[in-house]
């Protein structure tokens, strides 16, 4: 409850100027300032929380996965331009050409791919436990890419899960077919991970 001043005209003023009046007065005040501590309350209001969006989280994140990307796709573009791809033509084809001249049929495109052994072993460790790729970092970066996107609002996770899901199939039309394991455990680690902070969500407002 707000305490509003109290104004007293010159005329009121000069009528009530006895101690009588005084103690009127202070005993008002009192009231007043009684109501307002009443009005305080030690629940936490969970309903006027708000959540905003971590933009130097996303961006950081979104700088670090182009430094990796653009080292993949000039990986790709290398391997493309120095042999013949039995599947067809796509010598001097940029990494957007590629991938646009062969949606919905990559998975033929790269297991027709002669792959040099030192890119082999890159791109294996990349991929391995605890690559940048792997299944653990790249869930993990999900799951806090998703956080820092919602402002960590929870009520968004059903949201957050859709849309990896949507993505996921659509990364299977572009693929041509069921993509590699590791993108299934991959999904699957997200998608755990966005239970887990669901439930942690739930603990907290119970």
């Amino acid at each position: 409850m707000a305490i509003h001043p109290i104004s007293i005209s010159p005329k009121s003023e000069m009528i009530n100027k006895t101690d009588a009046s005084s103690r009127v007065a202070a005993s008002s005040a009192d009231s007043n300032e009684e109501a307002a501590v009443y009005e305080k309350s030690n629940k936490t209001d969970t309903s006027t929380k708000t959540y905003t969006q971590d933009t130097v989280t996303l961006n950081e994140m979104k700088k670090q996965a182009e430094m990796k990307l653009s080292s993949f796709r000039a990986v790709v573009e290398k391997l493309i331009s120095m042999q013949n791809v039995k599947t067809g033509e796509a010598q001097g084809l940029s990494y957007d050409q590629i991938m646009k001249k062969y949606d919905g049929k990559l998975k033929e495109l790269y297991q027709n791919l002669e792959v040099d052994d030192s890119t082999r072993l890159n791109a294996q460790q990349e991929i391995s436990e605890d690559g940048y790729w792997g299944v653990k970092q790249t869930s993990a970066r999900a799951i806090e890419f998703a956080k820092a996107l919602s402002g960590g609002d929870p009520s968004k996770i059903a949201l957050l899960r859709n849309s990896i899901e949507e993505g996921y199939k659509a990364a299977e039309k572009a693929w041509g077919g069921e993509l590699p394991e590791i993108s299934k455990q991959t999904l699957e680690a997200t998608l755990k991970g966005l239970d887990d902070w669901a439930k942690e969500a739930s603990q907290t407002t119970s």
